[in-house]
């Protein structure tokens, strides 16, 4: 509960339910639906928490989180972000961590589980 967490998700119907499970376990949301959409958002939501897919057109959630990364400290660099998609594999799981996830979570996910999984990198925070 009250926490900011931006969401990206270049999927519409996706993005409207990971909103709405999210805000209605107390997040407050704001949502993009590309990389380029969420770095523009990201200065002005500084998020708690980011939870990107990383399929997405153009730059994919793998680049996001990197360039996330990159803005450093003082500008929220170091955000908990959990990389929630289809990519399901071993693999996909470590280079989605070895990206700079904290957490890799596979499509598709209960929403009070979504949630809770939220809640809990949150506390992770630095």
């Amino acid at each position: 509960s009250g926490l900011t967490v931006l969401v990206v998700e270049d999927e519409p119907d996706a993005l409207d339910l990971i909103r709405v499970v999210l805000e209605q376990g107390g997040a407050r949301v704001t949502a993009a639906r590309d990389a380029a959409g969420a770095l523009a958002a990201f200065d002005a939501a500084r998020p708690d928490v980011l939870v990107a897919d990383i399929g997405m057109p153009g730059e994919d959630g793998y680049q996001l989180i990197r360039r996330v990364r990159a803005l450093g400290l003082e500008r929220g660099g170091r955000v908990p972000a959990i990389a929630l998609t289809a990519y399901a594999g071993e693999g996909d799981r470590a280079r989605a961590l070895a990206a700079g996830f904290h957490l890799h979570i596979p499509k598709p996910v209960d929403p009070a589980e979504l949630v809770r999984l939220v809640a809990g990198v949150a506390g992770e925070q630095v």
